[in-house]
């Protein structure tokens, strides 16, 4: 009997479903309707005679047959992948200047990097991790081609990605009243998040005394996970030993911030434009 060929249409639906948590979701993401994506889950599992889902109360869950596919699956699609961009990408080189946000040096930089060397070994990346408002001035100066970075104006060049909430960041232990300056750690200004935590408290009237300030994202998580005060960023790299204290210590509400892919009015080509179809590709997983 010849083995059945699975359709990566189809596995890319299955493993979406499986990522966001819900196949009506996952309609959405792969731009079919709920009917069609359940219609492709039921052939999937006839043409593989198993069942690959089971019922969890309202939910469904993965078989043990179903958790080995969803492995298989994702190493299929990121094959896939890698094969169309090396095809295409072995005819490009050149330089790029990349800048990313400090937030992101060791979550979306690595799977960026990845992602775009695999297939484009003729290229040669330049990488610089700064603030965000350093970044921006330096795509403006045509310093650096293109950059993910924080900011409430892209300017020209930019494309908003998402708007993310900001957020009061602080060992779940940490102790403060409210009749007390609150402890704020914080980068060096200018920064966006430090502008916007300053501009909150003191419209609601809260107290604060500066207790450490830092050049680095390192240097505030090492100051915010030893207890010594509170940090304002977004939750999307925050260490495992942090938490959201804003509700639990009554403080005021933060605004949301606009990522943005911000790339030099100076910068082209295909070496670029393939470096931002990567970052794309890494964000739209990951948001």
């Amino acid at each position: 009997m010849s083995q059945p060929l699975l359709e990566l249409d189809v596995l890319k639906t299955f493993a979406a479903g499986i990522d966001v948590g819900s196949f009506a979701r996952a309609a959405e993401k792969v731009g079919r309707s709920q009917s069609a994506v359940s219609l492709q889950m039921k052939k999937l599992e006839e043409q593989l005679n198993i069942a690959i889902f089971e019922k969890q109360g309202r939910s469904l869950a993965l078989t043990a047959a179903g958790k080995t596919l969803y492995d298989y699956a994702k190493r299929m699609l990121e094959l896939n992948e890698e094969a169309v961009g090396a095809v295409r990408g072995i005819a490009v080189d050149g330089e790029v200047r990349f800048g990313m946000s400090v937030d992101f040096e060791n979550t979306w930089l690595p799977a960026t990097l990845a992602r775009f060397t695999r297939s484009h070994g003729n290229v040669t990346v330049e990488i610089r991790i700064d603030r965000n408002a350093v970044l921006s001035a330096q795509i403006e100066r045509g310093e650096v081609d293109i950059a993910l970075l924080f900011t409430h104006d892209g300017g020209p060049g930019s494309e908003r990605i998402a708007d993310v909430g900001m957020a009061w960041l602080g060992r779940p232990d940490l102790a403060w009243k409210p009749e007390q300056p609150l402890p704020l750690l914080l980068l060096e200004q200018p920064c966006v998040f430090t502008h916007a935590a300053l501009q909150a408290l003191d419209a609601a009237r809260v107290k604060w005394r500066i207790v450490a300030t830092s050049p680095s994202l390192g240097g505030l998580w090492a100051a915010a996970e030893a207890g010594m005060g509170l940090t304002v960023r977004t939750g999307l790299s925050m260490p495992r030993s942090l938490t959201d204290l804003g509700t639990t210590l009554a403080l005021p509400p933060l605004p949301s911030v606009g990522l943005f892919i911000k790339q030099s009015v100076k910068a082209g080509g295909p070496a670029v434009m393939r470096l931002r179809q990567a970052l794309l590709d890494v964000l739209q997983e990951q948001l």
